[in-house]
Order: C-alpha cells, then structure tokens, then sequence
C-alpha cells in the first residue's frame, strides 16, 4: 500500500483531542503545511443506527487540499470499531489510524486507546478486519504500554502480522500521560525491531530536539504536537523553510496571522462567544514563550471574540 506522504521525511500534526478540529486543520494546512493531518479520534457507538456521531463524521469528511487526512478510530472489535470504519469508508474516508494511547477516562478501563494493553490478544484480529476494508493506508498510534513501557514489545508482531503501513509510537506509558520525559531510546529499539515505517512522538519542541530524536532513533519521520501548538511554525524551522531563531516579533507575526484567520473557523464551528474563547485559550496555553507572556496576557483579557480581534490586531 503506497505511503500517504511523498516527503523523504514526513513531518506530521498529532491528533490531539479537543484541539485539532476542522478549523485547526486548515489554518495550519494553510499557514504550515504538515505532511499528514489527523482528525480527534471519532467516538465509536456500539449498537447505534449510525455507530459514527454526527459531528465526528463532519470532522472525518473535512478534508484540507492537498494534503491527506488520516481518520482516527479508537475502541476495539467488540466496540463496533470496525462498523464505524465501514461507514466512514464507504462516506470517501481513506486513511485509518487506531488509537492505541489514549490515556484518559474509560478508555484506559476498557479495551480502547491505552487500554487496549489489557488484552493484547484481541489486537491482530481487529487490525486484519480493518486492513480487508480500508483502501488507503492503516496506521496506528500507541503508546509504550500502560505501566511498563516494554508491554509494547508483546504488540509490535500483532502490527507486523496484520499488514499496517506505519506506526506513530508516543514512548510513553498511559500512566505516564504528559509527565516525565519521552523515551526514545524505546524508539530506537522499536525502529530496529520492525520493518515497517516508524513515526517518532513525544517531546520535539525546537530543531534541536527533531534533529536529536532522528539521529538517535532513525525514525522515518516526526509527528508534532504540542511543540507544534507552541510554535506552529516549527514543521517550516524543521524542514529549513522558516527563520532557524526567529525574533519576538516574528514569532508574534507568525502566531497573529495563524490565529486570526483560526478565529473565523472557530466562529462558525463553536457556538457563541464563551465557547470560541474558551477553545481559543486552550490553545494559547500552550505557547511558553517567556517573552511573550505580556502579550499573551493582554489577549486572554478579552471578554468577546470581537475584543479578541482587536487585540490581534493590535
């Protein structure tokens, strides 16, 4: 199965949940241009009439041109994963990836995300399902295990076995979640063990980093998230497109002119002014710029959307 990218080192925008919503995806489609985007993971609904909700199936259908957008599952076979894949194929959706690291709620109590860990067995067997009807490539995403981090050395003939294209390893355990630092000497292992493309996650944050974690890992390429978030440019800095050591003002440039044109998609997606603000400020959270902390403050002050545009534009 041909590959979804056609860079020699594909750079790509995580699936984080809550924040990369159709909107997000196509500001930085625009604004970066990552390799890869990949939609929230779609809630699956065992027994339902349409076992995909209504607002997942938008996200799954918006696609930015020109570039390829990987579908998230997350759950297992008994929890109607392949049934919801059979309806977003047959709606035009392409490419799959199964979240096997979600390290939240239920999903780590029952066979789906992280905990999918639990029972090992039932991986392979869901994997050739969905690899007999996605035409396109089939990916997962995973974690290391949910407490040991070598649980995932039990999973990776499973990936091998079912065919999948590429994995996408974030080497952290689920219990970990965000603590504590990425392990990519894991990476490294994992990258040798399989013959298939492996995508490295977790904790690149500049060029050094994303340069560090290649050399160590030989990885076949990066996913980005919440660097990516902090510094949406980073996929151009990598790639030696944008400035290396950009000042204070160009990075506010950078962000002003992303984050504006973010604003018109979260009007129309988000209903009324607290829910655009709110999602607005998850995102800004994440830029630790210490020099942009004045500036970030003045615009978390703002009241209303049309406040907040005034302030950008400032």
């Amino acid at each position: 199965m041909p590959l979804p990218w056609s860079s020699p080192l594909p750079l790509m925008l995580a699936p984080m949940q809550g924040l990369t919503n159709r909107g997000l995806r196509r500001v930085y489609g625009k604004h970066v241009q990552p390799d890869l985007l990949f939609t929230e993971f779609v809630r699956v609904r065992p027994g339902a009439p349409q076992p995909v909700a209504a607002s997942d199936f938008v996200e799954a259908v918006s696609v930015v041109p020109g570039i390829p957008l990987v579908v998230q599952v997350i759950g297992c076979a008994s929890e109607g994963v392949v049934e919801a894949t059979t309806e977003l194929v047959a709606n035009g959706v392409e490419h799959i990836n199964v979240n096997m690291g979600c390290p939240w709620g239920r999903m780590t109590s029952v066979l789906a995300g992280g905990g999918m860990f639990r029972a090992p067995e039932t991986v392979a067997p869901m994997l050739r399902k969905l690899r007999a009807i996605v035409p396109g490539s089939l990916s997962v995403k995973t974690r290391t295990g949910i407490d040991d981090e070598r649980q995932i050395f039990d999973v990776l003939p499973a990936f091998a076995d079912a065919g999948i294209d590429f994995l996408v390893v974030h080497s952290r355990t689920v219990a970990q979640k965000y603590r504590g630092q990425a392990n990519h000497a894991l990476t490294t292992e994992i990258v040798a063990a399989l013959d298939l493309p492996v995508i490295a996650n977790g904790d690149v944050r500049s060029v050094a980093d994303a340069e560090a974690v290649l050399a160590q890992t030989g990885a076949a390429g990066l996913m980005l998230g919440r660097g990516a978030l902090a510094d949406p440019h980073l996929f151009g800095r990598i790639r030696g497109t944008a400035p290396l050591t950009p000042t204070t003002e160009q990075r506010k440039a950078e962000l002003t002119a992303l984050w504006h044109d973010l604003l018109d998609d979260y009007v129309e997606i988000f209903a009324g002014d607290a829910q655009v603000l709110s999602k607005f400020g998850s995102l800004t959270r994440h830029v630790d710029h210490p020099e942009l902390k004045r500036w970030l403050k003045g615009l978390k002050k703002a009241k209303r959307v049309a406040q907040l545009r005034a302030a950008l534009d400032r």
